[in-house]
């Protein structure tokens, strides 16, 4: 069960991701002023949106194997893009980044992507479909770090190879301390909901202590009461 669990948030996880650079990247289309970079982000922008699809087509399939109450955890839930890191509230990466780190990232970033994906390939090699389907979005991966890179060789040929270097690592980097927060976010949330339970039972033990029956509400007006007031 709980290699079916790591599973079902693996695919969550990589939906998430998926969603959230295809929202990067349209975002990056809108405020293109060439229509060639417009055009590159669209057509990106789309890729990453059918990923998206096929990875929650997959966690769809899996899910359906599972106990209601352990699949429902695993939800997709576009507002959970802010809280797991995936965006920003700060605004999109175009928006507060110069085109050169911006350009960067989807180098690093895709490069990255298609490592994680050989991980995740393992996990559904007994499944000639969904094998299939992870293979070919991890050419499209690889297609898209290679416009990047192309980029990068001809608006920016006084790139130094380190500086690349330094790039992926920060990614990398920020990749693992959002595991390690997602992971910290579901332990904290075991140790708390325990403690919710407890004072909502207390809550509703006093609230039901309560007599209402002797209060007068003979030609009082209900909305002269104070708002938050239980009576």
């Amino acid at each position: 069960m709980k290699n079916n669990s790591n599973y079902l948030n693996v695919m969550l996880e990589t939906a998430s991701a998926e969603f959230g650079s295809a929202l990067e990247m349209l975002a990056a289309c809108k405020t293109s002023v060439k229509d060639t970079f417009a055009f590159g982000y669209f057509e990106h922008s789309k890729d990453e949106y059918n990923h998206t699809k096929t990875f929650l087509s997959i966690l769809s399939k899996a899910a359906r194997m599972m106990p209601a109450d352990i699949a429902r955890k695993y939800r997709f839930n576009s507002i959970s893009l802010f809280s797991k890191g995936y965006l920003s509230k700060n605004g999109y990466l175009i928006e507060t980044m110069k085109l050169k780190d911006f350009i960067a990232y989807v180098y690093t970033n895709e490069l990255l992507a298609k490592e994680s994906f050989e991980g995740i390939l393992k996990l559904v090699k007994n499944n000639y479909e969904d094998t299939n389907a992870i293979k070919n979005i991890m050419n499209d991966e690889l297609r898209h770090h290679g416009f990047a890179k192309e980029h990068f060789l001809k608006y920016y040929p006084k790139l130094q190879p380190w500086q690349l270097k330094y790039y992926k690592a920060k990614e990398t980097a920020k990749n693992r301390f959002r595991r390690i927060y997602d992971f910290n976010l579901k332990l904290l949330g075991k140790l708390l909901n325990p403690l919710y339970i407890l004072l909502g039972y207390f809550g509703v033990q006093i609230i039901s202590l309560i007599n209402t029956s002797n209060l007068s509400r003979t030609g009082r007006n209900l909305m002269d009461l104070k708002s938050n007031s239980i009576l």
